[in-house]
């Protein structure tokens, strides 16, 4: 049987600080399993929030990707993954 209650894993500070810092999400609502909408992430703030993430991890990163991760779960697991390998 699947563990549905596992604690998710906390927001990538950087990550957390352009969104709250950046795109002025109140820090309450990063829920990791919230999605994008759910925050207040209008298509503007993602297109806004792709470039950010590019300048901020140094690899481009679109809009397209951005929206296709959906939740903040998605994109957490993307950009912790993707800050380990450099």
């Amino acid at each position: 049987m699947p563990v549905h209650d596992q604690p998710a894993p906390e927001i990538h500070p950087r990550l957390h600080d352009l969104l709250v810092g950046e795109l002025r999400i109140e820090p309450d609502t990063l829920d990791p399993a919230s999605t994008l909408e759910e925050i207040g992430l209008d298509s503007l703030a993602v297109v806004e929030l792709s470039v950010l993430l590019t300048e901020e991890f140094g690899t481009p990163i679109t809009e397209d990707l951005v929206t296709g991760l959906r939740t903040l779960d998605n994109l957490n697991r993307y950009f912790t993954s993707n800050s380990q390998k450099g």
